[in-house]
């Protein structure tokens, strides 16, 4: 929310995130942005921890590096 971003086209690109998931529009926003590529190829392991160095390439991307702005 903090990216102000409109939400993604559906699907998204990870199998493991279903098109009615509330959150789906969000993932696709942030990958289609390149703030997040998964956790692995075509996963976003929606499930998992968000490990601090994660959540530091995730604001670096958006905020330092032009995904957003």
């Amino acid at each position: 929310r903090a990216a102000d971003l409109p939400p993604g086209p559906l699907p998204t690109p990870f199998a493991d995130v279903p098109t009615g998931f509330v959150h789906a529009p969000a993932i696709s926003a942030v990958a289609q942005v390149g703030i997040t590529g998964g956790c692995a190829p075509g996963r976003y392991c929606p499930a998992d921890p968000v490990t601090r160095a994660q959540m530091a390439t995730f604001l670096y991307r958006a905020f330092l590096d032009g995904a957003v702005g």
